[in-house]
């Protein structure tokens, strides 16, 4: 189950944008080398996780699939912490 700051859509959001920073960044700086198979397969596995993370942060915006999921999941979370609360009075 999500807790805490898993459930923090912020904390998402910027983990989105760190992760688009560095794959963006080894991107660029793989195709100043690409002559060199390693380097050449780090541009293309940089390039593909950069997508992905582009993916994801524009799914924690507007109606975005991942951000419904996590407001779900906190809706969830408060009502189980309420009936637990009940039952124990």
């Amino acid at each position: 189950m999500l807790s805490g700051e898993l459930l923090n859509l912020n904390t998402h959001r910027k983990a989105a944008k760190v992760g688009m920073s560095v794959t963006l960044a080894t991107a660029c700086l793989t195709a100043l080398n690409m002559k060199n198979k390693p380097m050449k397969q780090l541009h293309v596995a940089s390039s593909i996780a950069f997508v992905g993370f582009a993916l994801y942060h524009a799914g924690l915006y507007d109606n975005g699939i991942f951000k419904n999921m996590i407001i779900k999941a906190q809706k969830d979370q408060s009502v189980k912490k309420r009936l637990s609360k009940s039952k124990k009075s």
